[in-house]
């Protein structure tokens, strides 16, 4: 279970399960990126505000921000980023039945297993955030009208490799919920993950192939027809 957070000197520490900080963490892992060439998007950021606590992560492609809620509120805003990918290697080692204490400065992040107790430190990487105002930049995507391959009469078209990274943010059997949001598409999982993904635009490729329905309706229509007729 959470336990209350405390700060001070810029530092947060907050306890809960393995389990409850794999959900947490791989919720934002697969939207970080992988190209050294842009080190902000193979981050992770934490963001502590309020009574939460959030992850973020990008690749510019998607977007993932997990939250955690914590018992009792920070005093004041705190911003860490660390490499994703030493993010992804530690919490593989994480056992989920395991009592787990986070502890970030601006130093970087300590990760306690306490039951076996094992110790893993992440430095600051040192970059901004990919999203320094991720509050600001995501509010105004959701007030955008939908641009007009989310309103496409051919439907939405989206990347199936992309849209496969939000399955790690589903959990306690709640669905993925979209919805337009300018030139993206906007993904949630009950209260604890907020995400986007851009859509395919596929205009020329229906140009130059038409779409894949007026293949499909003939046969289905034929079908119906003689279903009808033996009846």
């Amino acid at each position: 279970m959470t336990t209350a957070p405390a700060t001070r000197r810029r530092e947060l520490t907050l306890s809960m399960t393995g389990r409850e900080l794999r959900q947490f963490l791989g919720a934002v892992l697969p939207h970080a990126g992988t190209d050294p060439a842009f080190p902000p998007l193979t981050a992770v950021t934490f963001d502590a505000e309020g009574a939460s606590l959030y992850a973020l992560a990008t690749d510019r492609y998607t977007l993932g921000i997990a939250r955690h809620r914590m018992a009792e509120g920070v005093s004041a805003p705190f911003t860490l980023t660390v490499a994703a990918a030493t993010v992804q290697a530690i919490i593989r080692q994480i056992k989920p039945r395991a009592s787990v204490r986070l502890t970030l400065t601006g130093e970087g992040l300590t990760i306690d297993q306490l039951d076996p107790q094992v110790t893993y430190r992440l430095p600051a990487s040192g970059e901004r955030p990919a999203l320094p105002n991720w509050r600001v930049w995501f509010a105004e995507r959701l007030a955008e009208k939908p641009a007009a391959v989310l309103t496409s009469a051919h439907g939405l078209a989206l990347n199936p490799a992309y849209l496969a990274r939000f399955r790690s943010a589903c959990r306690d059997r709640l669905p993925l919920e979209m919805r337009p949001a300018g030139r993206h598409v906007a993904i949630t999982c009950g209260e604890h993950f907020l995400g986007l993904i851009g859509p395919m635009d596929l205009s020329k490729t229906r140009a130059a192939s038409g779409d894949p329905l007026d293949i499909w309706l003939p046969a289905l229509t034929d079908a119906a027809t003689a279903d009808r007729t033996a009846a």
